[in-house]
């Protein structure tokens, strides 16, 4: 019985899921701007509760934000992927294979402990993981997402599926900022000349709009070859 008790805490634990909005934006003028929400909530918990984090991560020349199931857990294999690759594709597709063997085993103890939560996830995806940098001097965005479906028997089948970012991608949520109105967009001059006011104003529409899951001081990196310009970092964030 304490063995069960236990693995279902630590499932919890695994599972606690935070909403979050991270935009990445490739400017025309080949840098990188990165905004990201900084309010981690906790799905599991009778109350609503949450913490301040940071979202954006660096490994080397490589940098990456996460959202999903078990942001913890992603951070870690993220990290591991990239310590071990010194090429970023072959880190990606080692990232996704690990990950997926992680979910296949984490959602079908899911379904022992919470089966009313699982089909949330099935429906919704379980994470998106986006990693950015540069190569040979030339931007370049990478987003790799995971989903999961039951087969045969419901059995649990996760997967991944990696895509090339050309010039904007949102991880997280992004419903409102896709359906805002004309007005509550930041304008086309604000993305060609102050391309980082542009992507917070994107964020902050997604806290407006769901107070909350995402909130919290945006964090708002610009990114150069060979420089990092952090323009709104809150350096008290947890660590996680």
């Amino acid at each position: 019985m304490k063995k069960i008790l236990t693995t279902g805490l630590l499932l919890a634990l695994s599972l606690k899921c935070f909403s979050t909005c991270i935009v990445i934006y490739i400017g025309s003028n080949g840098h990188i701007y990165v905004a990201a929400d900084s309010k981690r909530t906790f799905y599991f918990s009778d109350t609503l509760q949450s913490e301040t984090v940071c979202k954006i991560h660096r490994v080397g020349a490589s940098y990456f934000a996460i959202a999903g199931i078990d942001d913890a857990g992603l951070l870690s294999g993220a990290n591991a992927a990239l310590h071990d690759n010194a090429n970023i594709d072959s880190a990606i597709n080692y990232f996704g294979k690990t990950m997926v063997r992680y979910y296949d085993h984490l959602i079908t103890e899911m379904i022992s402990y919470y089966p009313d939560k699982v089909q949330h996830f099935l429906n919704d995806g379980l994470a998106q993981v986006s990693f950015f940098g540069f190569d040979k001097g030339k931007p370049r965005v990478t987003n790799i997402e995971f989903e999961c479906h039951l087969g045969v028997n419901g059995v649990v089948i996760s997967s991944y599926r990696i895509k090339q970012i050309k010039d904007i991608t949102v991880i997280g949520l992004s419903g409102d900022i896709a359906n805002a109105s004309y007005k509550d967009m930041p304008s086309g001059y604000t993305r060609e000349h102050n391309p980082a006011l542009y992507v917070q104003k994107l964020v902050e529409i997604e806290i407006k709009s769901r107070p909350q899951s995402v909130g919290g001081p945006v964090d708002v990196l610009e990114l150069a070859p060979g420089k990092e310009l952090w323009i709104n970092k809150n350096e008290t964030a947890a660590a996680y």
